[in-house]
């Protein structure tokens, strides 16, 4: 017989999917280490993520078929101790889902790292105001745990789930640390020229194009290059801009060949909604950054010790020009930022402490840790 707790991790993406792999599937081999029997069902193959990122939309047929997928994974989860939903189970549709779940006796973990609420309560639609505009807060009343990814989701989901924990996403360090070790030959690139670095998708390109004042003018000042890893035909006038293409297994090798990493974002309730990824990732890379103080930017950097905060386009030139003149300051803050990450938003410090959540859900219903 077989006594291992089941826990069912129904994420939006497969692992192709930032989201679902960094605040999902990269726990699941520690959890399983530490007796959980895991399976993890995303409610999207892999080929809805290439469509979107295509600029494309999936047909009613696909819809259809991932609806039914999912809805006989959720009639088999009376074997599961625990069931993880990330971001919701049905977008845009009512959350009777999570509530049967509930009147089913099933505990809930609710991971929640975007203002996905945002998409009800400020859609164009009166319709969708109407009947989804209290959907999250009510997916969060019925789960029995809610992690979320930054301090400003935190207070949001504690305004209905005092059982509600703070839980960034985080990185595994391991996985960057033989790129440090050639980390050198950032600084005597063969043009000498310092390589600034954004990596995202074409969802969140946006946010970068709307800096483009902030680059057009640091390249009347000195010299460097914007590499946009994720997105495809970029382009700045007096900007020299190289676009890559994102894959898993070359992700950490570009970034490491970069010199700066940012994250422009806007003074708005969905950027405030962002859990700082990025940030993460060019910081496990030895890299400084610059960031806007929303979306975990004031969380994460430590301004003038791990990289600087920008609060507006003056301070995103001066900071990113003292930057590129300044060798020693970006090695200086790189190693900081390394630290910084190895220490507060890592998986092995963070690992633990979701196999300890998922524990404390199974045999109390609770979690024992209010907050880190």
């Amino acid at each position: 017989m077989n006594d291992k707790p089941k826990v069912l991790f129904l994420t939006k993406y497969p692992s192709i999917g930032a989201s679902s792999r960094y605040r999902v599937v990269q726990f699941v081999p520690y959890l399983e280490k530490e007796g959980f029997e895991c399976r993890v069902e995303p409610l999207h193959e892999e080929s809805y993520l290439k469509l979107i990122f295509d600029g494309r939309r999936p047909g009613v047929s696909y819809l259809v078929k991932r609806f039914f997928r999912r809805l006989f994974v959720l009639l088999g989860s009376v074997k599961y101790s625990v069931v993880f939903v990330q971001k919701e189970l049905f977008p845009y549709l009512p959350p009777v889902a999570e509530l049967l779940l509930k009147l089913l006796g099933r505990r809930i973990v609710y991971d929640i790292d975007d203002a996905i609420f945002l998409f009800y309560t400020s859609s164009r639609s009166a319709l969708v105001r109407f009947l989804l505009g209290g959907k999250i807060p009510v997916v969060m009343r019925a789960s029995t745990l809610v992690l979320a990814g930054n301090r400003f989701l935190l207070r949001y989901a504690s305004r209905y789930n005092r059982s509600s924990v703070y839980f960034p996403t985080v990185v595994d360090t391991s996985r960057f640390e033989s790129v440090i070790e050639r980390g050198a030959r950032r600084d005597s690139s063969t043009d000498g020229v310092p390589r600034v670095v954004w990596i995202g998708s074409p969802e969140t390109l946006h946010f970068l194009l709307k800096k483009k004042n902030v680059f057009v003018s640091l390249s009347h000042e000195c010299d460097f290059r914007l590499v946009v890893i994720g997105a495809a035909d970029v382009a700045m006038d007096g900007v020299d801009v190289e676009c890559v293409e994102w894959s898993d297994e070359t992700e950490i090798e570009n970034l490491a060949r970069c010199d700066i990493g940012i994250m422009p974002l806007e003074d708005d309730y969905w950027s405030k909604g962002k859990c700082g990824l990025k940030l993460l990732q060019y910081m496990a890379c030895e890299l400084p950054v610059v960031s806007s103080p929303t979306g975990g930017g004031e969380e994460i950097v430590e301004d003038g010790k791990t990289g600087f905060i920008a609060r507006n386009d003056e301070e995103w030139v001066e900071r990113l020009l003292e930057l590129c003149r300044s060798v020693d300051l970006r090695r200086e803050l790189g190693r900081r930022a390394r630290t910084a990450v190895e220490e507060r938003y890592s998986i092995a410090v963070w690992a633990p402490r979701m196999a300890k959540i998922i524990d404390d859900v199974i045999r109390s219903g609770t979690c024992s840790v209010a907050d880190w």
